[in-house]
């Protein structure tokens, strides 16, 4: 049984589950990303106005600016011509690297702005995060523009391993090289993502560590629904549950409503996105975040800020976007998502990533990844789901490498969008995160100069 490090600050735990050989050094780590790294650039009192401020200005590339610029483009999947948009946030080259951040279910890449500046400076550039299909900046999969959907999950796969390459070209262009000092974070759906695509990259995967924040690695079903945690409800809307729902939906309930598969899964969403419909609420897990202003600034973003230049000067006529706005996922996601998370948690696909060290950092309130229990228990949930996973990787990693490579850690506290959350948890995350790349970067170089010795 490996062993947990445990740090508390001001009232809050940061509990870390470690090989014994890296016990000390995470602790050190961890103590020192809290206390000694840099807070975030922009605190809760002024980021909402500066971050509209930013997003009005569209700062580009040469424009005298003490904010980075926020640039956009585009990238073809070879195998279906899709063409997904991604934001670059910097220009220049970082001494650290640069950073390709997934994000999660409905989310644009201009959301994390605010996350790229901080981590420019913190040293790292430029920052990459892509719009997955049918989300944020892309072009939407059904007519009506609301729907969350994808035909197969392999399709986020396809389209970021073209992301990467993408990144790669341009890093080439601004000067790194061609084999570049990169990254991998994500949010939430961006996690299985990710983890889908190191598993399809094997040992040429060219990012040097990932931070999987709130990974989609087994969905709590449940917690869209609204309903009690009865036994009968969390069975009937846990991942098997939801797994024969979508396949009941998107098969035999075809034969009399042919677009069944592509209705909304859930009937809270059925009217898809309505503007003016989202109030923060205190204390609420349900909104993702602790963070009114955060919350309130992608509220803007999605009702208010005026995306009609941009629709008009970047996207095609027969291309499908009028904007960020999406709604709930259909019945043919959440039956490919469910589908796609069983496959990436087998040992076999488990085995074909274990070459890039990785980290889980999950808030202990994070309501989408935590594993609940019946009322009658009274058993409060745990992110077991996730320690599981880390402790299947590192098993398969000790068969191949003789070493485990994945980090589990608890943001006591943090719900799920741990970018977006309040500023304690939130710098506590970049902190972390911080913490594990320089940690990372610092054992390859050890080891790279261990291997040039031993070469003499």
């Amino acid at each position: 049984m490996e062993p947990n490090a445990s740090v508390t600050l001001r009232g809050h735990t940061l509990i870390a589950k470690f090989k014994p050989s890296a016990l000390r050094l995470a602790v050190m780590g961890i103590v020192a990303g809290l206390i000694i790294n840099p807070a975030a650039a922009l605190d809760e009192d002024v980021v909402l106005d500066t971050m509209i401020d930013l997003y009005a200005q569209d700062i580009e590339c040469g424009q005298e600016s003490a904010a980075p610029a926020w640039t956009r483009g585009s990238v073809t999947n070879s195998k279906d011509g899709y063409r997904a948009r991604y934001s670059r946030f910097g220009c220049d080259i970082g001494p650290r690297g640069s950073i390709v951040l997934l994000p999660g279910r409905g989310e644009g890449s201009f959301e994390y702005y605010e996350t790229a500046i901080d981590f420019i400076d913190r040293g790292f550039g430029p920052i990459y995060v892509i719009d997955h299909r049918g989300q944020g900046l892309s072009p939407r999969m059904l007519d009506d523009h609301h729907k969350g959907h994808v035909t197969l999950f392999e399709d986020y796969v396809d389209d970021a391993q073209a992301f990467v390459q993408a990144v790669r070209t341009d890093l080439a262009y601004l000067g790194a090289g061609a084999d570049p000092v990169m990254y991998l974070t994500t949010n939430s759906m961006g996690g299985a993502i990710g983890i889908g695509l190191f598993q399809r990259l094997g040992a040429d995967n060219p990012f040097e560590a990932a931070a999987f924040l709130g990974a989609m690695i087994n969905v709590n079903y449940h917690s869209f629904t609204g309903t009690s945690s009865s036994w009968l409800n969390l069975r009937i809307h846990s991942e098997t549950g939801a797994l024969a729902q979508a396949r009941w939906r998107c098969g035999v309930a075809t034969f009399w409503n042919s677009e069944r598969c592509e209705e909304y899964a859930v009937k809270s969403a059925a009217n898809g996105y309505e503007a003016g419909t989202r109030r923060f609420v205190e204390n609420d897990q349900a909104m993702m975040t602790h963070s009114a202003p955060r919350y309130d600034l992608r509220t803007h973003m999605l009702d208010t800020f005026d995306w009609s230049d941009i629709a008009e000067q970047e996207y095609a006529a027969d291309e499908k976007w009028s904007g960020p706005q999406l709604g709930g996922a259909t019945n043919r996601w959440v039956l490919e998502a469910a589908r796609f998370n069983r496959e990436m948690r087998k040992s076999d696909n488990l085995h074909k990533m274990a070459h890039v060290p990785v980290m889980l950092l999950t808030g202990s309130e994070d309501l989408r990844a935590y594993n609940p229990y019946p009322a009658w228990q009274d058993r409060k949930p745990d992110l077991s789901r996730h320690t599981e996973f880390c402790d299947d990787l590192n098993a398969s990693s000790l068969r191949l490498n003789g070493s485990t490579i994945c980090q589990f850690v608890s943001l006591q506290g943090g719900y799920h969008e741990l970018y977006k959350e309040s500023d304690f948890e939130r710098v506590k995350a970049l902190n972390t995160v911080d913490w594990f790349f320089r940690f990372k970067s610092e054992m390859s170089a050890q080891s790279d100069a261990a291997r040039v010795i031993a070469s003499k």
